[in-house]
């Protein structure tokens, strides 16, 4: 049996794992260049980045953690900022944005000529800075 902490320190050494994945030279920080490729990969890695930091706060709160699909934990993550925790409630509107944004560029054919500068930097900002500073991570 594995244990929440265990689950806890997984999801936070996966979140790291992504972060570094945009360390590298083809993922430059797009909140200082404004040559960028692979937009859309920025995207969907601080996603995932933040959908791990999420993961790993429901661990150690001890909320529900075992998910079918996006929706499913989405709709999870409303309840409980609305009944509960304010820590989610602060930064749910981000991460459900970052989601619609991430399904969008992964889905939608050649959706990163409209992505801007300014919106792949709220994106990394947020994934990689603003939740988990907001969760305690």
């Amino acid at each position: 049996m594995t244990l929440p902490l265990q689950l806890d320190k997984r999801h936070i050494t996966q979140a790291k794992h992504n972060e570094s994945l945009l360390s590298e030279s083809c993922f430059p920080n797009p909140c200082s260049q404004t040559n960028l490729n692979y937009k859309d990969w920025t995207v969907t890695i601080a996603f995932y980045v933040a959908l791990h930091y999420l993961e790993a706060y429901l661990h150690q709160h001890n909320f529900r953690t075992s998910f079918i699909s996006h929706t499913d934990r989405n709709d999870y993550l409303k309840r409980i900022a609305s009944l509960s925790d304010r820590k989610i409630a602060r930064v749910l509107d981000k991460y459900l944005a970052l989601y619609k944004l991430s399904k969008y560029t992964r889905y939608t054919a050649c959706s990163y000529h409209y992505l801007g500068i300014s919106d792949l930097c709220d994106c990394f900002t947020f994934a990689l800075k603003e939740l988990p500073q907001t969760l305690g991570l």
